[in-house]
């Protein structure tokens, strides 16, 4: 079976920048105490065990300075600890991938799509990581507020644009010991208030007032696909290696509105090649092939919307190879621009990935 190359893509999204949210950084904020958010915030069932880790620490400090801790004391505050570490990394993993609100300030003229948890990691630190796609290109540094529903201002903290994919990117960073003192339990409860995520100006920033929002600061814009999907050594979503290729999704939706199957016979081959193509309003994405028993045994995509989860970073079409090359556990061979694992990533002429592909059409 002749192997044939088709193109898809990569998309590097990296957590840049963190916010401390318990100290002072000189400028004029509103406290979220000041007005009670009515609406319940996205990461407040998350922020609940983090509530009781800073409990438990205060509770250890306060028996220390009373000099009244035992060794068995301490045993259990350990073992009570690692239960609530163990809670934070499960629950956290649960919230990757549901939306938050995005808005812009008027100042900046730009509105963006409601964007996404993309990352949490979570133990005796709170780190989690927000993207959304602007409708214009950010440029410079971005200047990113954590509000509550009343748009009272919980925190803030400095992102970044990246060009490769088009995406904003800040990440709020909180841990339950800061400067060798546990974080008040205040501190965390603003943070359980947090909505929404505005992007203002770098005065905005720098006076630390909120500002109003542009009109249509949360419409929706065509671009959220690349957090949708994740191409892994087995494929892509139902389209996956040993499937049957006549009984593939009619659709996926986001991935592929229409699927064709087509067999033909390969006169220089003495053999017949059925192959799958799919398309997304009237573009190809992405094709299968099959071997004699009508078994997927290769996927490839050639457009972006499909990542490469490595590490913290998604890969898509039309990142330079560079990049991937970078990432922990790439390597490169004869055949391929960079291979993980059982994923293989080609390059076009100007070094950039053009497609991504699992199996074999050999």
């Amino acid at each position: 079976m002749k192997k044939t190359f088709l193109a898809m893509g990569l998309l590097a999204l990296c957590s840049v920048s963190f916010v401390s949210c318990g100290g002072d950084n000189g400028s004029k904020t509103q406290d979220a105490s000041e007005t009670v958010a009515d609406d319940k915030g996205v990461l407040a069932d998350l922020v609940d065990v983090y509530v009781d880790m800073a409990k438990l620490e205060l509770d250890l400090e306060e028996k220390y300075a009373k000099n009244d801790i035992s060794g068995d004391g301490f045993q259990k505050y350990q073992a009570k600890l690692q239960e609530y570490e163990k809670k934070a990394k499960e629950l956290g993993a649960t919230y990757e991938g549901k939306p938050i609100k995005f808005e812009s300030s008027e100042n900046l003229g730009i509105t963006f799509a409601d964007g996404v948890i993309a990352k949490v990691n979570a133990g005796r630190a709170l780190q989690v990581n927000f993207r959304a796609k602007p409708s214009a290109e950010v440029t410079g540094s971005v200047y990113a507020y954590f509000l509550d529903a009343n748009n009272n201002l919980v925190s803030k903290t400095v992102g970044n644009y990246r060009k490769s994919d088009g995406l904003v990117d800040v990440t709020l960073h909180m841990a339950v010991k800061g400067m060798r003192k546990t974080t008040p339990v205040e501190s965390w409860e603003k943070i359980a208030t947090i909505t929404k995520i505005m992007v203002v100006s770098k005065d905005e920033y720098s006076a630390g007032v909120v500002p109003a929002a542009a009109n249509g600061a949360t419409k929706k814009v065509e671009a959220q696909s690349a957090s949708k999907f994740v191409m892994t050594d087995k494929g892509v979503d139902k389209i996956t290696l040993g499937a049957d290729i006549n009984k593939l999704p009619k659709s996926v939706e986001g991935l592929y509105d229409k699927v064709v199957v087509k067999s033909e016979y390969n006169a220089m081959e003495d053999e017949t090649i059925t192959t799958a193509t799919f398309t997304l309003k009237g573009k190809e994405v992405m094709t299968a092939m099959a071997d004699e028993a009508n078994k997927v045994c290769y996927v490839t995509v050639q457009a972006p919307g499909v990542g490469v989860k490595i590490g913290n970073a998604t890969f898509e079409v039309g990142t330079p190879v560079n990049e991937v090359l970078k990432a922990n556990g790439v390597k490169k061979d004869d055949t391929y621009a960079a291979v993980y694992g059982k994923v293989q990533f080609e390059a076009d002429v100007n070094n950039k990935v053009c497609n991504i592909s699992v199996g074999s059409a050999w």
